[in-house]
């Protein structure tokens, strides 16, 4: 029996685990976080994670009741132990309250990339089996992919599954493991009714070399949507800078079609756009974002170089307080500083002549692979994800270094992507 002091403590360190994951899950994508500090959120949700393992059977235990409250962060812990104490029906209690929801999956996956790949390679035969229901093949498949390993042929299984979930997760997987062999099909996926799917094969396949995708890429850009911003920023890392800015001036009528066009010319990364770039500085709804797109061509931090503005007076993004607001979408650009458009065209007008037009800049240098490689090491989220997709584009079939790993399996994940 154990106290009810040591109770409280392992109650508290698996509440922490559950926030912090919660909090990690955001920060993998905030531009605020880079390796570094990443690494220590890591260190401190490790470290509760490892308060719960020390506790043993009882710390099992008091992690599993967490299991019913069916939130994301409270299925973290659990599958990290289930796992690495090899319980299989502590791993099967998890899977059955998450493995089929959405949102409860993403903390399962998570846990299979917190754990070393050889504890997580003792249950992948049970998930990648084709015996098993679409929602654990994805999750086998995935836990496949976020430690970079290839699941070999229940890969291609799931390629071909009618399954949208499934057969969308496995096409992604393809473009990032860099398994050029599968190219065939996921030129068969270009034209699948179900949008995620069609997203994932055109992704993957612009990774392969695929010239098709390019076409499927720029029709989901124009039409908008949930993967429109990430289609175009694909999109622009395969054309001509000269076609693409034209292009993106096209699409950038609306406003919808102004954010998308942001995050092409971000990833386009062309100094010719950097007056459109300012101009929408001037707009609310799209200063935060076109300031992202700023400093991802110059490298400029508008902190560090007191470029940073105010919030517009009566600027409303978000959430509100009110009960009656149907509207509860987060703020996309919660993360990013306001700049100040006056203080940045003045820099551009002494500074912009620096930067070649028509060339392609990441963070301030051209986008060569040492500078690529030096990126994905120390710049922000944002821009490591960046550079993963461009050096997984400049080595062909060569797979995409998986920018949400811990610390620990970063290092080691793109050092063997840039070996």
């Amino acid at each position: 029996m154990i106290s009810t002091i040591e109770a409280e403590i392992f109650e508290q360190h698996a509440q922490e685990a559950a926030f912090l994951w919660s909090y990690r899950d955001a920060a993998v994508v905030d531009p605020l976080y880079d390796l570094q500090s990443l690494g220590e959120l890591d260190e401190r949700l490790e470290a509760h994670v490892d308060g719960l393992r020390l506790a043993g059977d009882a710390g099992w235990e008091i992690c599993k009741g967490a299991i019913d409250e069916e939130e994301p962060g409270s299925l973290f812990a659990p599958m990290v132990l289930a796992v690495e104490r090899r319980d299989l029906r502590g791993i099967a209690g998890v899977l059955d309250v998450g493995g089929g929801v959405p949102a409860l999956s993403r903390a399962i996956v998570s846990a299979l990339g917190w754990v070393s790949f050889d504890k997580v390679r003792g249950i992948l035969p049970g998930l990648l089996s084709h015996r098993v229901g679409p929602e654990l093949h994805r999750i086998g498949i995935a836990g496949c992919a976020v430690h970079r390993q290839d699941p070999g042929a229940p890969l291609g299984y799931a390629v071909m599954s009618s399954d949208p979930r499934l057969k969308a997760r496995a096409l992604r997987a393809v473009g990032e493991l860099g398994r050029g062999d599968l190219l065939d099909e996921v030129r068969g996926a270009l034209g699948n009714e179900d949008e995620a799917c069609r997203f994932a094969a055109a992704w993957s396949a612009a990774l392969l070399g695929d010239a098709a995708a390019l076409r499927v890429l720029g029709t989901i850009a124009d039409r908008g949507g949930p993967f429109a911003e990430r289609a175009c920023a694909m999109a622009m890392r395969k054309m001509d800078p000269g076609v693409a800015s034209t292009w993106l001036r096209a699409i950038a009528g609306t406003m919808r079609g102004a954010r998308v066009a942001l995050a092409g010319a971000a990833a386009l990364g062309d100094p010719a756009l950097m007056p459109w770039i300012i101009e929408c500085m001037g707009t609310p709804e799209l200063a935060r974002a076109a300031g992202g797109a700023f400093t991802m061509i110059t490298g400029v931090d508008l902190e560090e170089a007191k470029l940073r503005g105010a919030r517009p007076a009566g600027f409303r993004s978000g959430p509100s307080d009110d009960p009656e607001d149907e509207d509860v979408a987060m703020d996309p650009d919660e993360s990013l500083p306001w700049p100040d458009r006056e203080k940045i065209a003045t820099w551009w007008g002494s500074r912009g002549k620096e930067l070649k037009r028509g060339t392609r800049y990441l963070l301030g240098r051209p986008a060569a692979v040492a500078w690529i490689e030096e990126v994905l090491q120390r710049g922000s989220q944002p821009a490591r994800a960046a550079a993963a997709v461009e050096l997984a584009l400049q080595r062909a079939r060569r797979g995409v270094a998986e920018v949400r790993a811990p610390m620990w399996w970063a290092v080691t994940s793109s050092s063997h992507q840039c070996a």
